[in-house]
C-alpha cells in the first residue's frame, strides 16, 4: 500500500476536517511534550536532575522525528506516534544504577553524555531490529509469546513507572519500603498521586479528548493559585521542591558533542547489555500489540512488515538526536478519529508543536510543577497495574494470574529480563502441565465396534463379531510428546494387564497426529516393550514421512511386536488383523467361489423364479486390473460377483484413492447407483483385484423385467433394499460407537 498524496492532501484542506485535524493535533502536541517531560524526569534523577531539560529536548527531537516519518506515511490517518513510555521505565533503573557505580570516578556530565548514548544504542537498535522485522516478514511471532507473559512484563513496566514517580515528585529516588522517607516527603508526592487517582478515574469514565488536557491545565493553574494565595515567589516553590530548576537560555536541545562521547567508558557499556536487551524485548512487543489494538481501533487490517519497517526507519531517525525508542500511541492515534479529522495533518501538527517546545518553549516548560508531572508517570504506571493487573483477575484463570504476579516480584526483586525470562519458563510449564491432561487417545473401540470394508461371508462376520475384542483400535490425535504418551502408555498397559483382556492385535492410528518429539519417542518403545511381553502385535496407520523417519531412527519398527508393515490406512489394517483372527479359529480368509445358483436361492425362493431372473443376467469375465464400474460410465448396470475379488474406491480428485469396500463371491455391485434416479454416471469405481467371473444386470433389462415380471423386480428390490440396510445400519452403529466414545 502507498499513499496517495494528492487525495491526503485534498481531504487535509476539507474546512471540517481540516479544523477538526489542527484541534486533535494540538491536543496530542501539549500531552506530547508534557509526556516528553514527565519521561526525562522519570530517567534523569538525584545528581542528574539539572540535566531533565537536555533530556526533555533530546525526547522532543524524537517526538518531532517520529510523529512527522510515521504520521505521513503510516497506513493509518491521524496516527500519534511518539517515544514511549514502556522502554523509559527500564532505562531509568539501568541510568540510576550507572549513576550509582560511576558517581565516585565521573562528574554529572560524562555520566549523562553516558546515559544519552545508552538511549541512543537502544534506539538505532530498535530501529534495526524493526527493519529486520518488517524485512523477514517476522512481525506474527508475538503470538507466540504467552499471554500472561505479556501481562506480566507490562504489569513490571507499570510498577515500575509507579515507583520512578515518586522520584519525579520528591526530587530524589525514594526506597517504598523506607516509611519514614515516604512520610518525610509526603508533602511532595502526596498531591500528584492524588492528581495521578483523578486522572486515572477521569480518563475511565469520561472519552473527551478534553478530559486529560483539562485535567493537566486546571492541575497546574490550581497550582499556582495555591502559590499566589499564600504569597509564595517561584524561587521559593523551587527551593522547596515544587518546582524544577529553570532552564536557562536557549532551546531545550543541545546535541551531545562527538568529542563528549568520546570521553565516556566504553566498557562500562558492557554491562547494560541485558538492560539494552530487556528494552528491545519490551519495545518489539510493545509495538506490534499497539498496531493490533489500533487495527481494532480503526476497524481494518494492514500490513504490519511494512508498519513496523516504517517505525524502524522513524526511529533511525531519532536516534540522531538521542531520542528514545519511539512508535504509535494507542490512546492518542485514536482521538483524530473520535473528533472526525482522522488526517495526516494530526501527525504534522504535533511534530510542528514540540519542534516549536524544543526551540522555543523552555521558559514555560518550568512553569510545570513536580507534582503533574511525576503524577502523570505516577497515572501512566497506575493505568498498566490496573489494566494488566487488576482486570486479568477478572478475566484469566488463577494460573496465568499466579504468573503475571510472579514475574511482577521477580522483576521487583530480581530484574526486568529475568522476570520475562521466569515468565516465559513459567508459561511453558503450565503449557506442557495442561496439555498432558488433554488425552491423546481420540477414541478406543474393539474389532466388535469396527470392522475392515470387506464383504465377507455370513459365517466369518459372526467368528469376527464373537473375537472382536482381540483387536484394540486407538485413533490418535494432536501433537505427541513425553507427557501425553505416558497417558498412551497408561492405556493400552490397562487393556493388556485386565485378567479378563483378550488383545491380540492394536492398531494404532496416526492420521490427526500433528508430529512426536523425540522424548515420546522412548515411550512408544515403552509401549513396543509391553506389547512383546504380552504377546501382542501392533499395527501402524497413517505414519507420516517424518514420523516413519523417527521411528526408523529408534529401531521401533525392527522386531515381533510390530507388524512389519506400515499401513496406509485404517481399512488395510483392520483387515490385516481379521485374517490374522479368522487363520487362528480355522476359517481361509480367501474368498472362493459362490456360484449365481446359490446367490439367487437367498433372493427367491421357486426355483423358476431363480431360472427367470438368470435370463436377464449377462455373465462378464475380468482379469485383475479391469473396471466393472468407473465413476465416468453413464451405463447403469449392477453386478453379482461369482468368483474374484474387487476393491471399491473413492477417486478423492487429488490422485489419491479411497477403498470403500473389498467384494467377492457373493457381493452385488453396483446398488446403489443403479437405483438412484437423476444424474447416471457412477458414484465410484471397482477395480478387479484377481481374475473372476460376475453376471451384470443392465438398467434396460431390468426395466423389461419390471414390465415382464413384476413380481421378480419387487422381491430382488426387496433383498437390495434389505442390504443396503443393514449397511447402512451398521455404518450407523460405528458412528455411536465413536460419538460415545468422544464425548
Amino acid at each position: 500500500m502507498t499513499v496517495d498524496w494528492r487525495s491526503e492532501l485534498k481531504l487535509c484542506l476539507n474546512p471540517a476536517t481540516l479544523l477538526a485535524s489542527v484541534i486533535a493535533g494540538l491536543v496530542a502536541g501539549v500531552l506530547a511534550v508534557t509526556f516528553m517531560f514527565s519521561y526525562s524526569a522519570v530517567i534523569f534523577t538525584g545528581d542528574l536532575a539539572d540535566y531533565v531539560p537536555r533530556a526533555t529536548g533530546q525526547m522532543l527531537f524524537g517526538a518531532v522525528v517520529i510523529a512527522l516519518i510515521i504520521g505521513l506515511f503510516s497506513q493509518f490517518r491521524g496516527v500519534v506516534a511518539l517515544p514511549q513510555d514502556n522502554p523509559t521505565a527500564v532505562i531509568a533503573v539501568m541510568i540510576a544504577a550507572l549513576s550509582q557505580t560511576q558517581a565516585a570516578s565521573a562528574d554529572p556530565e560524562t555520566l549523562f553524555v553516558q546515559a544519552t548514548v545508552v538511549m541512543i544504542l537502544s534506539t538505532v537498535l530498535a530501529g534495526l531490529i524493526f527493519l529486520a522485522i518488517g524485512r523477514w516478514h517476522l512481525a506474527t511471532l508475538v503470538h507466540f509469546i504467552p499471554y500472561p507473559v505479556i501481562a506480566g512484563f507490562l504489569a513490571g513496566t507499570g510498577w515500575l513507572l509507579f515507583k520512578g514517580s515518586f522520584g519525579v515528585m520528591a526530587g530524589a529516588a525514594i526506597d517504598l519500603t523506607d516509611i519514614s522517607a515516604l512520610l518525610g516527603t509526603f508533602m511532595l508526592w502526596g498531591p500528584g498521586a492524588a492528581f495521578a487517582v483523578v486522572v486515572l478515574i477521569g480518563s475511565q469514565r469520561f472519552t473527551h479528548f478534553l478530559v486529560m488536557p483539562g485535567l493537566i491545565v486546571g492541575a497546574i493553574g490550581l497550582f499556582h493559585l495555591v502559590l499566589l494565595a499564600t504569597g509564595t515567589s517561584l524561587q521559593s516553590a523551587i527551593s522547596q521542591g515544587w518546582l524544577l530548576e529553570p532552564f536557562g537560555e536557549g532551546g531545550l536541545w543541545q546535541p551531545i558533542s562527538v568529542e563528549a562521547i568520546a570521553t565516556i567508558d566504553w566498557n562500562g557499556l558492557v554491562g547494560e547489555v541485558a538492560g539494552i536487551g530487556t528494552i528491545l524485548v519490551i519495545a518489539v512487543i510493545s509495538v506490534l500489540l499497539n498496531l493490533t489494538a489500533l487495527e481494532s481501533a480503526f476497524g481494518r487490517d494492514i500490513d504490519v512488515n511494512r508498519e513496523i519497517r516504517t517505525t524502524g526507519y522513524a526511529n533511525l531517525c531519532a536516534a540522531a538526536g538521542g531520542s528514545l525508542i519511539g512508535y504509535h500511541l494507542v490512546s492518542l492515534s485514536t482521538l483524530g478519529k473520535r473528533m472526525k479529522g482522522d488526517s495526516r495533518l494530526i501527525g504534522v501538527v504535533v511534530a510542528a508543536f514540540c519542534l516549536f517546545a524544543m526551540t522555543m518553549g523552555a521558559d514555560a516548560l518550568s512553569y510545570i510543577p513536580r507534582l503533574v508531572l511525576g503524577g502523570l508517570v505516577m497515572f501512566v504506571g497506575l493505568g498498566f497495574l490496573n489494566d494488566w493487573v487488576v482486570q486479568s483477575w477478572s478475566k484469566l484463570n488463577r494460573a496465568d494470574v499466579a504468573i503475571i504476579l510472579t514475574i511482577l516480584v521477580v522483576i521487583e526483586t530480581i530484574g526486568f529480563l529475568e522476570g520475562v525470562a521466569f515468565g516465559i519458563a513459567a508459561a511453558a510449564i503450565l503449557f506442557i502441565v495442561n496439555y498432558s491432561r488433554i488425552e491423546v487417545v481420540r477414541y478406543a473401540l474393539t474389532g466388535k465396534d469396527i470392522r475392515s470394508n470387506i464383504e465377507r461371508p455370513a459365517d466369518h462376520r459372526s467368528h469376527l463379531i464373537a473375537e472382536g475384542e482381540q483387536i484394540l483400535f486407538l485413533k490418535l490425535h494432536g501433537f505427541i510428546f513425553f507427557a501425553t504418551t505416558i497417558g498412551l502408555t497408561r492405556t493400552i498397559a490397562n487393556k493388556l494387564v485386565e485378567s479378563d483382556s483378550r488383545v491380540k492385535f492394536v492398531v494404532l492410528d496416526f492420521q490427526h497426529v500433528t508430529g512426536i518429539d523425540t522424548s515420546a519417542l522412548h515411550g512408544f518403545v515403552k509401549i513396543k516393550q509391553r506389547a512383546a511381553e504380552s504377546g501382542v502385535q501392533l499395527a501402524l496407520t497413517h505414519v507420516s514421512s517424518e514420523i516413519d523417519r523417527q521411528f526408523g531412527a529408534e529401531k521401533f519398527l525392527d522386531g515381533d511386536a510390530v507388524i512389519d508393515r506400515v499401513f496406509n490406512d485404517d481399512d488395510h489394517a483392520l483387515e490385516w488383523c481379521e485374517n490374522a483372527v479368522l487363520r487362528e479359529a480355522g476359517y481361509d480368509p480367501a474368498l472362493d467361489i459362490h456360484p449365481l445358483a446359490d446367490q439367487l436361492a437367498t433372493i427367491f425362493g421357486a426355483p423358476v423364479d431363480r431360472e427367470t431372473f438368470a435370463l436377464y443376467l449377462d455373465p462378464v469375465a475380468f482379469v485383475a486390473t479391469d473396471y466393472l464400474l468407473h465413476v465416468h460410465d453413464r451405463e447403469r448396470q449392477l453386478f453379482l460377483i461369482e468368483s474374484g475379488e474387487l476393491t471399491v474406491y473413492l477417486d478423492r480428485g487429488d490422485g489419491e484413492q479411497y477403498r470403500l469396500r473389498r467384494v467377492g463371491p457373493g457381493s452385488l455391485l453396483g446398488t446403489a447407483g443403479f437405483f438412484r434416479h437423476g444424474d447416471a454416471d457412477a458414484l465410484v469405481s471397482a477395480r478387479a483385484d484377481t481374475n473372476g467371473r460376475a453376471f451384470a444386470l443392465s438398467a434396460g433389462k431390468f426395466s423389461r423385467m419390471t414390465a415382464e415380471h413384476p413380481e421378480l423386480a419387487l422381491a430382488f428390490q426387496t433383498f437390495v433394499l434389505g442390504q443396503l440396510s443393514d449397511r447402512y445400519a451398521s455404518n450407523l452403529r460405528v458412528l455411536e460407537v465413536v460419538l460415545r466414545a468422544e464425548v
